[in-house]
């Protein structure tokens, strides 16, 4: 401590002084003088240093830890106070895994979902609740214990190897059941009807063999594609992300609206690629200019999931394309179509910390389109914020593809 030190320095310079003035014979108000003006002295020099090296330690440990996020982060060295939502014991890795798994939480129901069979091949996973809705059309829809088929009419097959004549007339069969659904108002998906082709398909490099209404995909429980955005800086002199945008959604979005989401994101109509849709959205969304895009825009990785939708009924059987692209550090996003409200650049410590709030059971306290929570965890392993040594690492790399990525 500051009095320790200035004990040990005033007994040492007493010491050295006494010597000294009995050698030049001083008398004792001599000796008494001399004392207290050395003492005086030291008084001065050690305040003075003392405030000297508390600016000096205050200026190091703000550079510390301006330039140690990313290292702090790898060392698991996160705020207790602001990991509260959990136990105390789960690491960071394990409070990750908890948000990765709520998203991907519909395995067991999937498991006792009838199959939607379509050219007798297997597509989708259909809920009871969906099988009840689609019951009322036997003609379109043979079902059974063990599968609900679509059925193809013999006529559709009068012009041989005429396989894009098959699937559109498929496809207008199922597009009059989904239009007399949505005038029920039984089925609550369809009530964000977005008029977006949706190609039904086993994988995607493969050809289609139906398509239907976007909002209907989940009464079908067929795989869905779409195309994530992590927007991020290298602020200072980190080589390593530092910050990363995330959007707002509109209030008005018909599916999580005012929920946290990527910077841009969107689900992958029928026909297009993952490049060019990633390209489109982020013009679209964020405003980002096609030349940032041509230069920096990396696709990175895949995530894999089976949901719920947000009403639950329908599964969600998600391959997420992830993007990464570095930003300049000044760049502002900017809403363009109406699908974001706002934007907001969060350094790296922030993200982590709320993606480690825990989800409860049916997701009302959830910040973020549950999706989106997949998508910043996969960027945080990627990028090395996660500890490796952290005893939940395997086990969270391993949550991110819950389905096969196909």
């Amino acid at each position: 401590s500051k009095n320790e030190v200035y004990a040990v320095a005033l007994a040492f310079s007493t010491s050295k002084m006494m010597p000294l003035s009995q050698h030049e014979h001083r008398n004792h108000s001599h000796i008494y003088y001399d004392h207290h003006s050395r003492k005086q002295k030291i008084r001065i020099i050690l305040t003075v240093a003392f405030q000297f090296s508390s600016i000096f330690f205050v200026a190091t440990c703000w550079t510390i830890s301006k330039m140690s996020v990313v290292h702090a982060l790898a060392t698991n060295n996160l705020s207790k106070a602001s990991m509260s939502s959990t136990t105390d014991s789960m690491t960071v890795a394990q409070r990750l895994l908890h948000r990765v798994r709520r998203n991907d939480r519909a395995g067991e129901a999937a498991k006792s979902a009838l199959p939607f069979v379509v050219g007798n091949q297997p597509m989708g996973l259909c809920l009871e609740q969906s099988v009840d809705a689609l019951s009322q059309y036997p003609s379109v829809f043979d079902i059974s214990a063990s599968a609900i088929a679509l059925v193809d009419q013999k006529e559709w097959t009068t012009v041989i190897d005429d396989r894009d004549h098959i699937v559109s007339e498929r496809s207008k069969v199922v597009q009059d059941v989904l239009l007399s659904l949505r005038k029920q108002d039984i089925v609550p998906a369809l009530n964000g009807w977005r008029d977006e082709p949706f190609a039904v398909r086993k994988s995607f490099s493969s050809s289609p063999e139906l398509i239907v209404e976007r909002a209907a995909a989940v009464l079908f429980g067929v795989p869905a594609y779409g195309v994530f955005l992590n927007g991020y800086t290298c602020e200072g002199d980190n080589s390593e992300p530092t910050h990363v945008w995330v959007g707002t959604r509109a209030s008005t979005k018909a599916t999580w609206p005012s929920r946290k989401d990527s910077l841009a994101a969107g689900g992958l109509a029928a026909g297009m690629q993952a490049k060019q849709a990633m390209i489109n959205e982020c013009q679209e969304e964020a405003g980002i200019p096609h030349d940032m895009l041509t230069e920096n825009l990396k696709a990175v990785s895949a995530v894999s999931y089976t949901g719920y939708n947000e009403d639950m009924w329908g599964l969600k059987r998600d391959v997420l394309f992830c993007f990464d692209l570095q930003l300049p550090n000044d760049f502002q996003p900017a809403p363009v179509d109406g699908e974001m409200d706002s934007f907001e650049k969060i350094p790296i410590l922030d993200l982590v910390n709320m993606l480690c709030e825990s989800v409860d059971e049916d997701d009302s306290n959830n910040q973020w389109k549950p999706n989106v929570g997949t998508v910043l965890i996969d960027f945080l392993v990627r990028h090395g914020i996660i500890n490796v040594d952290d005893p939940a690492f395997l086990e969270l790399v391993d949550s991110l593809r819950g389905t096969k990525c196909a």
